[in-house]
């Protein structure tokens, strides 16, 4: 494909086209309202820095990579951003697009640079390209001979997570956008603009490099330096473990539609499940709300300002009836009502739908959302498994990706199969009984189809049992899990966008025609989880 470059090249400007998208953008503008902090606090490391020196060592190479990637997929753009469009939370402010991206109907996403969310796709485009360019200057110096640590002790462990960042970003570019520059490790980028390809591409190599940190985590020993993830000290076996999850659980989340998920390689899927994660992964914080900061934790536990746990995620368990009335009434009108059911994450008594739950809070008002921005925001409860973060001041774990998580995707993998039911349910009850309180899934359910509304009772389908362990179980643990998830299983509310365009400000530099999905256009999501009539405009 010819870019039209020649321009660019001449004037040397192929280092400095790639530097301008990592560290180019412009200071975040809040939408005034009740919010805790100066949106731009948080992001000041990513706007202020570009690649590290040559002169700075690998270790701390590594360690920016990864908090690089950290940034591209837990702050608030992108991550709760996609919860509110994946009807996993609720939120009617306008920052970080939540308000235009989960209003209904939906619209197209505003790909402009007059918009002043941009940042939306901005923020996460520029941390990942950061996290692959900082991990790629990290493997430049191993290629040369540097080494880490003592005797050079740290020298295997840097190149195995340097290369698995690189296949984290890539990856997660390739779960968001349509197409990305695909940034190989011989590419010279003073002399040339690297080329963009299509999200399967992508994905592709993203896998490959996460078989290349595999491989140099399973035949190696050793243990990374603590801090170089955020405060963990994983061995080379525990490594590997998480590589392999991570791979499964891209392979998965690649799908734009089912039928892209379903054509999954699940078999794979399942080998890399074989070798996965035997602990939930949970990086510790230690207070820094520029770098070491999950959104999800913060302000998507916090009820009485920013968000309320949505009624299409936590609605479902409702055995009153409430649910069901709630869906029928006019979108505009819908209200507040209060959930009773057995599910004891989310209501802590059959008789008082007041009790908090082991995982949701409580509130029973309507929620700090201002009516004229629709009422269907609104809900009874909020998400509180991981208050304790927000609480101790952005001090402590941050789970992004749990065993449960695994197995309702080892779950779905032998679904889809043909795996034994038996084994489908004794995944599902890890979390379902212990936890939920609920009675046993067995092998003798119906299996379903991935079409099946989520559900908790005793009479759904397997498949059904899966979806509402998987949404109540991983609830804000990873950014997009959610979205991704429900874009592949077809439960996207009709016409959300599926992915994202190239953001305007690197189209500009493209040269590139602006472009843009949802909205009924290109990119739009064909099945909403309610197929009821929507009216024209939300306000």
């Amino acid at each position: 494909m010819v870019w039209g470059f020649d321009m660019i090249i001449k004037k040397r400007m192929g280092l400095v086209f790639i530097l301008l998208l990592v560290a180019g953008c412009d200071e975040a503008v809040v939408q005034p309202g009740p919010t805790a902090e100066d949106r731009s606090v948080s992001l000041q490391p990513l706007t202020a820095q570009a690649l590290p020196a040559e002169a700075v060592q690998v270790e701390n190479l590594v360690r920016d990579a990864f908090a690089a990637y950290w940034q591209g997929s837990q702050d608030c753009e992108p991550a709760l951003t996609f919860s509110v469009i994946a009807d996993e939370a609720s939120s009617a402010w306008a920052n970080f697009a939540m308000r235009d991206l989960s209003s209904e109907p939906r619209a197209a996403w505003n790909n402009t640079l007059s918009y002043r969310y941009r940042r939306m796709t901005e923020d996460p485009w520029n941390a990942h390209y950061r996290a692959i360019l900082t991990a790629r200057r990290a493997l430049s110096m191993l290629d040369e001979g540097a080494e880490v640590g003592s005797g050079g002790r740290d020298t295997v462990a840097a190149r195995a997570l340097a290369t698995f960042v690189q296949g984290l970003s890539q990856g997660f570019l390739a779960l968001m956008f349509d197409q990305a520059f695909l940034i190989e490790g011989e590419d010279d980028l003073t002399r040339r603009i690297p080329e963009l390809k299509p999200y399967p591409e992508l994905m592709a190599g993203a896998l490959l490099h996460f078989d290349d940190a595999i491989a140099l985590s399973e035949n190696n020993t050793f243990r990374l330096p603590f801090d170089w993830i955020f405060g963990l000290e994983p061995s080379s076996d525990q490594l590997a473990r998480l590589i392999h999850s991570y791979s499964a659980r891209y392979r998965a989340q690649a799908a734009r539609t089912p039928e892209e998920r379903a054509a999954v390689d699940w078999n794979a899927v399942l080998e890399h499940l074989d070798t996965g994660i035997i602990d939930d992964f949970r990086p510790i914080s230690d207070g820094n709300f520029g770098t070491r900061y999950d959104c999800l934790k913060d302000r998507g536990q916090e009820g009485e300002t920013w968000t309320r746990a949505d009624y299409r995620t936590i609605g479902p368990a409702d055995e009153s009836g409430g649910f069901q009335a709630w869906e029928a009434t006019p979108l505009q009108d819908r209200l507040v009502f209060d959930i009773f059911t057995s599910d004891r994450r989310i209501v802590g008594s059959d008789v008082d739908p007041s009790v908090d739950g082991k995982d949701f809070e409580y509130q029973g008002t309507n929620g700090p959302f201002p009516p004229s921005r629709g009422t269907y925001h609104y809900s009874s409860h909020n998400h509180k498994r991981y208050q304790d973060y927000r609480e101790s001041g952005r001090i402590g774990p941050m789970p992004v990706m749990l065993v449960a998580e695994m197995d309702m995707l080892r779950a779905e993998a032998l679904l889809r199969t043909g795996g034994s039911t038996d084994d489908v349910a004794a995944l599902i009850n890890n979390t379902r009984v212990e936890r939920g309180e609920l009675n046993p899934a067995t092998g003798d359910d119906d299996a379903g189809t991935h079409e099946d509304a989520q559900s908790h009772l005793d009479t759904a389908s397997l498949w059904a049992k899966l979806k509402h362990e998987k949404r109540i179980e991983t609830f804000h643990t990873a950014g997009g899990l959610s979205y991704f998830d429900d874009r592949g299983w077809g439960d996207l509310v009709t016409n959300t966008p599926i992915h994202f365009p190239i953001p305007a400000k690197a189209l500009e530099l493209l040269f590139e025609a602006n472009y843009t999905f949802g909205g009924g256009g290109d990119g739009s999501a064909s099945k909403a989880r309610s197929q009821r009539e929507r009216p024209d405009r939300p306000f």
